[in-house]
C-alpha cells in the first residue's frame, strides 16, 4: 500500500477505536499523529517515506530542526534494512508489541497520543495484510498471512477503492464522534 492508503487506515483506525472503546473522542492533533505512526513499519525500507529520512526542505530553519530526526530514521532504516529486511519484524505481532510496550510505559500521560501511536501502526499491518504480500504475522516463522484470498495489488485501482471507503468511514466516524465538525461542513457547503 502506498503512504497515502497507510494515512487513511491510520485515521480511520484511531476514529474507529475510539468509537468502539467509547472513549472521549480524540483531540484533533491525534489524528495526523495515527497518519504519520501510519507509516513507522515501513521505516525498514529506506526507500519509504521515513525510511528517506524526512525531506529536504528550502528553508534553512526547517531543515536545521529536521536535520537530526532525518538522521536518525535513515540510521534505523538502514540498520533494520542489513539486519531484519523489509517488510519482517515492523510488520509482525512481535514488531506490534515491541512498539507497544514502550508507547504504554513512557506516554501513559497522554492516553489520546497512546491511542493514536497504536491504531496508526496497527492499522499499517492490517492494510499491508490486504495486499498480495500479505504480512509476517508470527515473524520469525515465514508464514505470510493475507486477509483477502490473492489479495490487492499496491498501487492499483483496487487500493484507490478500498482507500476510497477507508476514508468514508473514517469521515463518518468522524463525524459521529465531532458533531462539531458536521456543522462546519454544513456552513461551508451552504455558502457555495
Amino acid at each position: 500500500m502506498n503512504a497515502t492508503t497507510h494515512a487513511i487506515f491510520g485515521v480511520g483506525a484511531l476514529a474507529g477505536a475510539s468509537l468502539a472503546l467509547g472513549t472521549e473522542p480524540p483531540p484533533l492533533w491525534a489524528y495526523p499523529v495515527a497518519a504519520v505512526a501510519s507509516w513507522l513499519p515501513d521505516v525498514d525500507n529506506p526507500r519509504s517515506k521515513l525510511g528517506n529520512g524526512l525531506s529536504r526542505k528550502k528553508n534553512p530553519l526547517l531543515n536545521t530542526l529536521t536535520r537530526p530526526v532525518s538522521w536518525a530514521l535513515r540510521a534505523a532504516s538502514f540498520g533494520l534494512f542489513r539486519t531484519v529486511g523489509h517488510r519482517t519484524l515492523t510488520h509482525s505481532l512481535l514488531g506490534l508489541l515491541l512498539f507497544c510496550l514502550p508507547v504504554y510505559l513512557f506516554l501513559g500521560f497522554s492516553p489520546a497520543l497512546q491511542l493514536a501511536l497504536v491504531c496508526g501502526v496497527a492499522s499499517h499491518v492490517v492494510a499491508d495484510a490486504l495486499n498480495r504480500w500479505g504480512v509476517p504475522l508470527l515473524w520469525p516463522l515465514r508464514k505470510n498471512f493475507r486477509l483477502l484470498p490473492g489479495g490487492i495489488r499496491s498501487g492499483g485501482v483496487a487500493e484507490f477503492c478500498v482507500a476510497a471507503l477507508a476514508l468514508g468511514a473514517f469521515v463518518y466516524a468522524a463525524y459521529l464522534l465531532h458533531p462539531a465538525l458536521g456543522g462546519l461542513v454544513e456552513e461551508v457547503v451552504g455558502t457555495v
